[in-house]
């Protein structure tokens, strides 16, 4: 049985996550005279994109992270910080090991969070970061409510757009 766990930022700063996934499409970012849109695009072969990241980084506020746990197994985490600047909750990282997907573990998590940041703060809503060719990670956060907020067709590099790899900020709003 799964469990969701607080994790302490003594036991796993600088814990290392690798992210790896495959989508058969990608949302291609379309400019015209109104502003930009996001079009959904199937690739001709499937698309594998991998990166690293660590838990409780220097640049987070007051970092906050819940594991889901098989047994002693961390099957999944999720991490995140309140920004004060802009009164939002950043959701900086949320990881299911691949033989854990498909089976609620990353619901679990992202309610184990939105849970934690609706009784522990007063910010205005929780906001992430994704790129376009993530379409997996795409669904899922609209499926949870969170909205196109930003697209930044230069984060990364000048060939973003070329690259299909735009950063995107989607935005879930919590006051009410």
């Amino acid at each position: 049985m799964m469990e969701i766990r607080r994790l302490d930022p003594q036991e796993y700063a600088g814990y290392a996550l690798q992210f790896e996934y495959v989508t058969d499409c990608v949302y291609d970012v379309q400019a015209d005279e109104n502003g930009f849109s996001l079009a959904l695009t199937r690739l001709d072969s499937p698309l594998r994109k991998a990166f690293t990241d660590t838990l409780f980084s220097e640049w987070l506020e007051e970092p906050v992270a819940f594991g889901a746990f098989d047994g002693e197994t961390l099957a999944g985490v999720i991490e995140g910080s309140p920004e004060a600047w802009h009164n939002v909750f950043r959701i900086s990282n949320i990881l299911v090991q691949p033989e854990y997907r498909r089976r609620g573990v990353g619901q679990m998590l992202m309610d184990s969070m939105l849970d934690f940041i609706r009784r522990n703060t007063h910010v205005r809503g929780a906001i992430l970061e994704t790129q376009t060719c993530n379409a997996p990670a795409i669904r899922f956060y609209r499926k949870n409510g969170f909205r196109l907020s930003r697209i930044d067709i230069r984060e990364y590099s000048n060939e973003d757009v070329e690259k299909r790899e735009v950063r995107i900020d989607l935005f879930l709003p919590l006051e009410g």
